[in-house]
This record gives structure tokens, C-alpha cells and sequence, in this order.
């Protein structure tokens, strides 16, 4: 079936050589190891019906080491285990200590409930009470948790907002917690990853002020620094456990390049209307497919424009998945894919997760997903049974292009660093707000969990009135928990309410930053496949107007950033240049917005805005040239601002190969005589508040980034710079000056 697909679209009118490459991959399984005698007779049974009669390696590694006592933290590849290799050990430990707890974790409520099904499965004949807390659990049955779980699933959010803020309802639980467990744990990137470090460490303390002292295991996908990351999230040593890296049943992996439209400016056919090709084809061939889309606006239009373009009986067998949708939706989604009733659905990473979905034979992943290891994660999501095929589409921004250009890389094992910060003061002050609201704070003790910065920090809250000092304790002087006030999946800023104007109902809420570079006067905002124009941003009184209307364009804001140094934290030398690290003042100025067409990216104008400029201190990375090399450009005549301003741009681009982070989450600014180091200099930095850790990856990894950067431009073949190079879709300067030939040899000249 897989080769005739292939041969199909080989065949098809709308093919002109864009398959790159295709990958065979082949499974190569581990010798297995013998069953752990001293498991429960329960547990047993529940293996040898699923048909297991051996473990893989890792598991039993990582069976031997829990038993140990020992944190772990688990990276391999999907579908290679890694449920059982937690849950065996876990679950026999509960079923021989009949007082003792354990939390499970999961990111998403889908996930939660997916894995409960599969916890129940082994636990049913042994006698643990287990259970969903979260946000749609009814109140008499959270009761019943409280008072009686010993094997607990939770979000993230409900843990912050509802669990440990009321701790003293779950004082039986907290004080024979033996085991809490971090599922998908590469999840915790960025701004969410950030917040949750925080959360384990109010966790840690709460368990410590009721003598338990849980072992943590973490279960990821492949990272670059997993000991490291770890350490960050929870606080705790770990120790890591690894496992065979290939996909679990022999598959193709088809790298696809869109054709070109224009070869001078390389524009090429639309990533959108490439993968609507595609899953026209698979839908006719009722190939069961999953099609991964990076953004909520993405699968919104993938979705509408497959169903605008199928026969109508075909329509019903196609639907779009993301977070946002209703729990009563999402279910009904899962369902009707295990049936077969629904044989496409569009989706997010939110599918990437591990949610049984049932058997699929295609996946397609529509642009670059923001990592290798997501890459491999959502190939898996097809195959699990049988042979499969995986279909990864290059969109025209560099980062894609470089895979188009180089696919190998993706089996190089160049995996991305995970990039969090718990000490970025913007996200650890509420927290520690939080922490003295649950157990009043001291600060010889609390430095343990919550750093170098946490003395400063509460003896400003209690300089503001927010903590009173009582005895050498620390009291929050509010009776509400504050954590209801801390939006977990963003910085912690106000969240801006979308309003419809046809029933004034609100349709979503998004942060203040994201309003201001989202929904502008203007500016065309899409929910559920439906197009909305924004009519009003007010920011005064926090929310937006929304009018319904079908538009066939989507808009990008312009934004011109400037940047200040506050302090270097360290620096070191490359080759030629001096790299710096530290702290720096960024303002943004939304200056405008370009309209571009839904099907081609056609720019179809710009538009000035005038809105209030966005300013924060974050963490950056940058470096200076010298005289010597600054006169080496001017000699072979070409354009210092364009060099530099082109070199940010690849810089900027190629972020998300080093750093698990998007595009967007980093900015750069670049200056051919910056006032506070007197030179020309290119600065990247975090696009958060106090910074994640972003630029400080890059930093560390400043190496590889400029020799990423240099083979990107250098063979790119076109002329002076296009989208798949040096153009940026965010410049505010409009991509203009750029100099396309000045970044080959400055970039040269720094690594040479």
C-alpha cells in the first residue's frame, strides 16, 4: 500500500521532483531480558495478556534503578517502552505498601485521561484506588480522591492552582507520597517549563513538611541534556536512562521540498496547499492519516482548505484537532479515529503526546515541528502495528530549507537542548508568593528550593506589604492563594479577553504581548476554521472586538526592536570575536503589519500601526567586530548595516536547531555602531521577560550556530537573499538592508 501511495503521487500532475529524500528505516530491537520474578501476580497476568513475555533493556534498567531509590529521568524514542518501565516498578511498590501514594503528571487532560485507561487495565484485580484530578472532575468525586487515592493523575495546572495551594485536604496523601512521576517531560520547555520548575518545588516542600521525600521519573523524548534539564525541573539529582532510538516497525521517511513558484526569489507553492495535495491523495487511497500542523492557525486552514476541496462524502471522514476545543469535542475526535469513522485528522502536537488514537498508517508533518525529537515523536504516531510511512514538508523559511538541503542532519544526532529558568525573578516571585500562602517561608530553609535570588525576592514582597515577618517566618498576608492570579502557560501578564461582536460571547483569551502582535486594529485572527477581523484592541480595559468575517488573507505584525546592555555575565572567544552573555533592555515597537494571501504567502500590502511600545529586561547573547574586519567588508565592498542586519537574521533562524524553542520566541537586533560597546554588534535575545534560557543555550552553543548559520547561506542558490536564507517574515525593517554575499564572508571570516 505504502509504495503504491508513493507511485501515485510520483504519477500526479502536481508532482515535479520535490521528494528530497526518502529514508528507510529499519527496526533493529534490542535482546530482551527476563520478566523481574518479585512482581505482583496481578501485574504479571496484565503482561503475558498483552503479550508480553520479555522486558527491553532500559526497562529493566530502569526497574532496578527505582528500585534503588534512585531519580531517573528516561529518553528514548516512541512507542519504545517507556510507560511500562515506570509503571511496573510503581505500581509493584503500591501493591506491596498499602499506605503509599503516587502522582502521576501529565501536560494535557487528553493525555490524563488516555493513560488512565491504560493504569486501570493493571491495576483493576490489585485493589489501588487511582483517579483524574483536574479541572473536570465533579466535586463529590473529588472528595473521594482526597480522602482515598493512593495513585493519583493530575495537569500541571490543577496541581498549581487546586492540589497544593489546599494541601492540608490531601495530608494523608502528601505524607506517604513515595513516587511522582513527570510523563513527556520534554513538554516543559520555555515559559511552561519554567512554571513548572517552580511548581515541583513548592511540591518538594509541601512532601518535605509531611516527612515524605518522593523519588521523581521523568519520561522524554531524546534530548541533548537531559541530566542538566532535569536537575532544572525538579531540583534533584537524576540519573539517566537511555534506550534504543528506532521507530518500532519498518518505515519510510520522505523528506518533500514544495517546487518553486519563482527560482529567483525562490518563493515556493504554498507548505498549506502542498499538504491539502497530499492528503487529498492519502483520503482517496482511505489511507488512515494523522497530519501534524505547528500553529492553531495552521490546522485551522489545512482543515479548510481539505474540506473546501473533497467530494462530500469525504468531508465527514476529515476532522481538525488542538488544545482549546471542549473535553466533551476532543472525545468524540479520539473516539471516532479508533472507530474508523473519521480516517484524517489535522492536529497539533497535542496528538503527539501518546493519546491512543488506534492504528494509523501515514503521518505528515507540515512544516519543521520546533525539534528532531518532535520529528520522531510524530513520525511514531504512525506504524505502531505495522509499516508506515512519514511524509516531513519543508516550508520556505531557513530552518525548513536546511533539512531540504542537508536531510541527513535530521539522523546526526544533533538533538536540541531543552532551555528553562527558575531563577527568572518574573516567573519565581509568584511562585514564592504562592509557596508562603501554603507554608509560611523562611528563608535559611527556602533557599534550598528556591535558589540564590529568593532572599532578595521575599524581603521585597515583605517590603511591599505582600508577606509579614512573624518570628523569622514569612507570612503571605492575604486569606486567597494567589496561584489563581498565575497563567502557568504564559509569563504571568494579563490575559486579554476576545470578544465576538455578533453575541458579545468571549471566544478566547491570550496575554497582553500576544494581543498587541496578534490583534491589532486590523489584524485577521482565525478560531475554529472561521476568520474574525479585529475591530477594537483595548488594552486599558483588557479585551478586543472581534467581527466574523471571510477574508482570504492572514496578517503578520513589523516590529523594530532596540536593545540596551545592563550587565555581562560572562563571556569567551570564538575563533575571531569576543561573545558576550548577560542581561539587556529590549524595547519593541509595532510599527505595522503586512497582509499576506491564505494559499501562496503572496504579500498582498503593509499597513501602518500606532500602538504602545513593549519593554522588558531579558537575557541576551552577542558579539562585537572589530576594526579589521568591519574594513574587510568595506573593502570588498559590501554593506556593513546589511552584513550584520543578514547574519542576525540567520542567527535568529537557525535558534530552533540548537534550542528547543520557535522562531519566534528569540529576537535580534543588529547595530554597525552600538552605543554601549562602540562597535558593530548583533544581539539575540529572549523574547520573555527575565529570559528562559534561550540565548544562554545559544551561547553555549555559539559554535554551532555560526557554522549553521554560514552553510545555510552558502548554499542557498539564490541571488541576493530570499525567505529561505536571510529574509525574515517578522522584519520590521522590511528585510531591507540586507546583504547576502556580506554574511557569506563575515560568517567566513568568524569561523575561518
Amino acid at each position: 500500500m505504502i509504495d503504491y501511495i508513493l507511485k501515485e503521487l510520483q504519477t500526479d500532475g502536481n508532482y515535479h521532483g520535490q521528494f528530497v529524500k526518502t529514508f528507510e528505516i529499519k527496526t533493529e530491537l534490542p535482546s530482551l531480558s527476563t520478566i523481574p520474578e518479585d512482581l505482583h501476580p496481578s501485574i504479571k497476568n496484565y503482561l503475558k495478556n498483552k503479550g508480553i513475555n520479555k522486558l527491553y533493556p532500559n526497562q529493566i534498567e530502569a526497574v532496578q534503578e527505582i528500585k534503588k531509590g534512585k531519580n531517573i529521568i528516561i529518553t528514548t524514542s516512541a512507542s519504545s517502552g517507556k510507560t511500562l518501565a515506570f509503571n511496573i516498578p510503581v505500581i509493584n511498590y503500591l501493591s506491596k505498601n498499602l499506605k503509599s501514594s503516587a502522582l502521576y503528571i501529565y501536560p494535557t487532560k487528553a493525555l490524563t485521561q488516555d493513560q488512565f485507561e491504560k493504569v486501570t487495565e493493571i491495576i483493576k484485580e490489585i485493589g489501588i484506588n487511582a483517579g483524574i484530578y483536574d479541572g473536570d472532575t465533579p466535586q463529590d468525586r473529588r472528595t473521594y480522591l482526597r480522602r482515598h487515592s493512593r495513585l493519583l493523575l493530575a495537569n500541571p495546572d490543577i496541581l498549581h492552582i487546586g492540589i497544593l495551594p489546599n494541601h492540608t485536604n490531601w495530608s494523608n496523601f502528601f505524607s506517604n507520597l513515595k513516587f511522582v512521576v513527570v510523563d513527556e517531560a520534554h513538554y516543559y520547555s520555555g515559559v511552561l517549563g519554567s512554571h513548572m520548575s517552580e511548581i515541583m518545588r513548592r511540591l518538594r516542600r509541601i512532601s518535605h513538611y509531611y516527612g515524605s521525600y518522593p523519588q521523581f521519573i521523568l519520561a522524554s523524548a531524546t534530548l541533548k541534556n537531559p541530566e542538566e534539564f532535569s536537575f532544572k525541573l525538579i531540583g534533584e539529582r537524576f540519573k539517566l536512562i537511555g534506550g534504543f532510538e528506532n521507530l518500532p516497525f519498518n518505515k519510510k521517511l520522505i523528506i518533500l521540498n514544495p517546487p518553486l513558484i519563482d527560482p529567483v526569489t525562490n518563493l515556493r507553492r504554498s507548505i498549506y496547499k502542498e499538504a491539502v495535495w497530499i492528503l487529498k491523495k492519502l483520503l482517496k487511497n482511505n489511507v488512515k492519516t494523522i497530519a501534524f500542523v505547528k500553529s492553531r492557525q495552521g490546522v485551522e486552514l489545512v482543515t479548510k482548505m481539505l474540506i473546501n476541496s473533497v467530494e462530500s462524502d469525504e468531508k465527514e471522514l476529515i476532522s481538525s484537532y488542538r488544545a482549546g476545543y471542549t473535553k466533551e469535542t476532543r472525545h468524540k475526535i479520539e473516539s471516532e479515529l479508533k472507530s474508523g469513522k473519521i480516517k484524517m485528522v489535522i492536529t497539533t502536537n497535542a496528538l503527539e503526546l501518546g493519546i491512543d488514537i488506534g492504528d494509523l498508517d501515514v503521518s505528515v508533518i507540515v512544516g519543521y515541528p520546533g525539534s528532531i525529537s518532535s520529528i520522531f515523536q510524530q513520525s511514531g504516531r504512525s506504524g505502531r502495528k505495522g509499516d508506515s510511512l512519514s511524509i516531513l514538508i519543508t516550508g520556505s523559511n531557513p530552518i525548513d530549507q536546511y533539512f531540504a538541503k542537508d536531510p541527513d542532519y535530521i539522523f546526526t544526532k544533533n538533538v536540541e537542548s531543552i532551555s528553562i529558568n527558575p531563577e527568572n525573578q518574573y516567573i519565581e516571585t509568584p511562585h514564592i508568593k504562592c509557596a508562603s500562602y501554603e507554608i509560611p517561608i523562611t528563608i535559611e530553609v527556602d533557599n534550598e528550593y528556591f535558589g540564590k535570588n529568593a532572599k532578595d525576592i521575599i524581603e521585597e514582597l515583605n517590603k511591599d506589604g505582600i508577606l509579614e515577618r512573624k518570628g523569622g517566618k514569612y507570612f503571605f498576608t492575604d486569606r486567597y492563594s494567589p496561584a489563581a492570579e498565575i497563567n502557568i502557560r504564559g509569563a504571568g501578564q494579563e490575559q486579554i479577553r476576545l470578544i465576538n461582536s455578533e453575541n458579545n460571547q468571549v471566544i478566547e483569551r491570550i496575554s497582553r504581548d500576544r494581543a498587541t502582535e496578534e490583534t491589532f486594529k486590523g489584524a485577521v485572527y482565525l478560531h475554529l476554521a472561521d476568520t474574525y477581523l479585529v475591530k477594537e484592541l483595548n488594552l486599558q480595559d483588557n479585551f478586543v472586538i472581534l467581527e466574523k468575517k471571510e477574508v482570504n488573507y492572514y496578517t503578520d505584525s513589523l516590529a523594530i526592536e532596540t536593545i540596551w546592555i545592563k550587565k555581562i555575565i560572562k563571556e569567551k572567544k570564538i575563533n575571531k570575536i569576543n561573545i558576550f552573555f548577560g542581561d539587556v533592555l529590549v524595547n519593541e515597537k509595532v510599527r505595522g503589519f503586512v497582509k499576506k494571501q491564505f494559499e501562496s504567502d503572496r504579500r498582498m500590502g503593509v499597513e501602518e500601526l500606532d500602538l504602545p511600545d513593549i519593554e522588558f529586561i531579558t537575557k541576551a547573547f552577542w558579539f562585537t567586530m572589530d576594526e579589521a574586519m568591519c574594513k574587510k567588508i568595506a573593502n570588498l565592498h559590501e554593506d556593513l548595516p546589511g552584513t550584520i542586519h543578514a547574519v542576525e537574521h540567520l542567527l535568529v533562524g537557525m535558534m530552533p536547531l540548537v534550542v528547543l524553542c520557535d522562531r519566534n520566541d528569540v529576537g535580534g537586533v543588529s547595530h554597525p555602531m552600538h552605543p554601549d560597546t562602540q562597535k558593530a554588534t548583533i544581539f539575540v535575545y529572549d523574547g520573555v521577560e527575565g529570559g528562559i534560557g534561550l540565548s544562554e543555550k545559544g551561547f553555549e552553543r555559539i559554535d554551532e550556530l555560526l557554522k549553521l548559520a554560514y552553510k545555510t547561506v552558502s548554499e542557498c542558490n539564490c541571488k541576493d537573499g530570499c525567505p529561505s536564507c536571510i529574509f525574515s517574515p517578522k522584519c520590521g525593517n522590511e528585510n531591507n538592508p540586507l546583504s547576502k554575499s556580506g554574511a557569506k564572508i563575515l560568517l567566513g571570516e568568524i569561523l575561518s
